[in-house]
């Protein structure tokens, strides 16, 4: 028996849609950012970027993790570069 995932379905071999991911499919870069100010703020530095096979989700939030605290006190902020541009979907201060 599968096992569930948010109560949909298994999510192995997916890429989001109920259709199996198309091999040689490349992922999108993501990089995490210092932030001025706050949430929406500017980016003032890129901390760290990851293209093609170092992408992972484990891996990125390690990452915002280990960066933050390094970068205690400020804001940084994990984007994936879509077809319009640098995207912030996580954010995170220690």
């Amino acid at each position: 028996m599968s096992r569930m995932v948010n109560a949909v379905g298994p999510s192995h071999g997916r890429n989001g849609n109920g259709r199996p991911a198309a091999l040689g499919t490349r992922r999108c870069a993501r990089r995490i950012v210092l932030l001025k100010g706050e949430h929406d703020g500017t980016v003032c530095e890129v901390l760290l970027e990851m293209r093609d096979e170092e992408v992972s989700g484990k891996r990125l939030h390690a990452e915002v993790q280990r960066l933050a605290q390094e970068h205690a006190g400020e804001l940084v902020a994990a984007e994936w570069a879509g077809p319009l541009g640098w995207t912030r979907f996580l954010w995170c201060r220690k």
